[in-house]
């Protein structure tokens, strides 16, 4: 547990606007400050940030609430985990220790142990056996130290096809059990053996660094093998939502302009050791959106650097247009020169030169030119007109007229035709349309708010009169002193979890009350906060209460109104006559109350 007095000095500590800017770009809208929603697909801002009240609110999801609650939805953190990150931010070292919760699948925690028993047997055969030697052999040569082995806990899986059955039958795993891991291969009896055999292993983890499952890279010659081998996919692993090291270069993407996606895993590492630690790769496949996804709610930002041969530059040109147009995701390139891949660069240029390197980057449409250029006899008419096409409808479709003149300069710098040519055959602005999101799963299970619907006028006006609570001591004191009810549940929770917070806190904040709020009522909390009203009068708070008694009464004479017809059902004369006289009552004192609040004249609707 984190003491209460830390967790308000650690929000103090930090402004919204600043957190939250790391992943939404944010831009000022009267009071408050608005950008693309990151839990949600739209195409016009809805998500706003009141830095005054250092609380957030999509006016279109409903999801709201102070900075920690915005990490514990955008991360699936829990609350711990949520402070310290936000502490992280801050630069606040906190004296406590915040783990990832155990599954409570009791399936996936044994599958979980039976992958990271596995890692440290692989880890171990690498570094303390003979087995091992020639696997740890062929690393150094590649370049990595004992100390980056270790940080990335790489093994090796011998040649025996029987000796990680025989070190789980050993601990006692189940057979259905290990079946389930995906580490063995099964014959037609139902025999299971390693399906791994003479490889460097990489364990891949999730995003909070638990294995689940590995990568192997074969040492033998023989062609007839892959190179790589993943293992299939399981409960645990499924190669679309998982980056590698991830779990590592996470914690830098703020510090370090997001990160750097590489082709492979041993460009990864090679970077790592170089003092690039936000590497990234996916496992072995183009770039997938589920990954993309990931990346766009860690990170506004993603530089691709993948290997300088044509292969490499292909699949970067592939990846740029699956990245083109992101809402929320800005991409930029790094050509490595003399079709050299990530590894060869720094070993031939040094850690220094790389890390310059991966800075000198190109925007997506000034690495199109320059692939569409790459081989291009520029002497060729024909083989020049046919770049000028494809490179002005690449430019076409920037909206921008300052980006556009500026390609169009390049493009008449590399060709020598004139600008005004090129500005005569350039194709009109195309309107971007954004890339549809398929957020994973695991980013969707922090309760969702309902979107903001019509709001009746009872409703306004328990939405104002709790606002008033919240801003105005005396409104506050007065509705204690009366006893006052709100008519709806979810408002007289609110209202009486404000009382308890402020007498354990008398000189509590707003935005620290939001972490006490249930996650199902954050939403709406932060929606009431986030309204622009007056200073309260007692007139003001008078008519509010009207409002609100009125419905209380409407609600009344609905409840009678079924209790009339079940009288009437079951022929109880009496119950009938008692009934019929309070509907009466009620009906009489209703219209006396709408009477008074229609010459007031007063407009509730919020």
């Amino acid at each position: 547990m984190i003491p209460e007095a830390t967790v308000d000095k650690v929000l103090k500590a930090v402004n919204i606007a600043d957190y939250i800017g790391q992943y939404v770009q944010l831009r000022k809208t009267g009071q408050n400050l608005f950008g693309l929603c990151p839990f949600h697909e739209e195409h016009t801002p809805s998500f706003s940030v009141n830095e005054p009240k250092q609380i957030f609110h999509c006016f279109s999801c409903g999801r709201g609430g102070n900075v920690f609650k915005f990490v514990m939805d955008y991360d699936n953190a829990t609350f711990p985990e949520a402070v310290k990150k936000v502490a992280d931010f801050a630069g606040m070292p906190l004296d406590v220790q915040v783990g990832h919760a155990a599954p409570v699948d009791p399936e996936i925690n044994k599958q979980q142990h039976i992958l990271q028993d596995t890692a440290d047997l692989f880890h171990h055969i690498l570094m303390n056996t003979e087995k091992g030697q020639t696997a740890l052999d062929y690393l150094h040569k590649r370049g990595l130290t004992d100390d980056t082995i270790e940080a990335f806990q790489l093994g090796y899986a011998p040649e025996e096809r029987n000796l990680l059955v025989a070190f789980l039958n050993n601990r006692k795993v189940d057979y259905q059990d290990q079946r389930a891991s995906g580490l063995f291969v099964e014959d037609q009896e139902g025999k299971l053996f390693d399906r791994f055999n003479d490889r460097v292993m990489f364990p891949l983890t999730d995003s909070h660094g638990q294995v689940i499952g590995f990568s192997g890279r074969i040492l033998s010659k023989d062609k007839t093998q892959a190179k790589y081998l993943n293992s299939p996919e399981t409960k645990l692993f499924n190669k679309r939502d998982v980056l590698f090291n991830l779990h590592r270069a996470k914690a830098d993407f703020g510090r370090d302009g997001g990160p750097i996606l590489f082709e492979g895993y041993m460009d990864v590492i090679a970077a790592y050791q170089a003092g690039v630690k936000t590497g990234i790769a996916s496992m072995g496949t183009s770039l997938t959106t589920e990954q993309v996804d990931i990346i766009s709610h860690l990170s506004k930002r993603l530089t691709v650097c993948y290997d300088g041969d044509e292969p490499g530059q292909k699949a970067i040109e592939r990846a740029v247009a699956m990245l083109a147009d992101h809402p929320r995701l800005q991409t930029d390139v790094v050509v490595l020169p003399d079709g050299m891949d990530p590894d060869e660069f720094i070993r031939a240029r040094g850690a220094e030169a790389f890390q310059a390197q991966v800075k000198s980057v190109l925007t997506p449409t000034a690495f199109i030119l320059q692939f569409l250029a790459r081989g291009v006899d520029m002497n060729n008419d024909q083989a020049k007109l046919t770049y000028l096409n494809a490179a002005l409808k690449t430019i076409g479709k920037i909206s921008n007229p300052v980006a556009r003149a500026v390609y169009v300069k390049q493009l008449a710098d590399t060709t020598g035709v004139p600008e005004s040519a090129l500005n005569q055959s350039l194709p009109a602005p195309q309107q971007a349309v954004p890339q549809r999101s398929s957020t994973p799963v695991s980013y969707q299970t922090a309760p969702v708010n309902q979107p903001v619907r019509p709001i009746d006028r009872y409703t306004a006006a328990q939405r104002q009169l709790l606002y008033y609570v919240w801003h105005d001591d005396l409104v506050m004191q007065r509705l204690k002193n009366a006893a006052f009810t709100f008519p709806a549940p979810h408002f007289q929770t609110l209202f009486t979890g404000w009382l308890d917070f402020l007498h354990e806190q008398p000189d509590g904040e707003l935005a620290g009350f939001l972490d006490r709020v249930d996650p199902d009522l954050s939403g709406v909390a932060a929606s009431v906060a986030m309204q622009v009203l007056p200073e309260a009068t007692e007139a003001t708070i008078d008519e509010l209460i009207q409002t609100i008694t009125s419905a209380s009464t409407v609600e009344r004479l609905q409840a009678i109104k079924q209790a009339i017809t079940e009288a009437q059902r079951l022929g109880d004369k009496q119950k009938l006559g008692e009934l019929t006289l309070q509907y009466v009552n009620l009906t009489k004192f209703l219209k006396e109350q709408q009477s008074k609040q229609q010459g007031k004249g007063r407009n509730f609707n919020g």
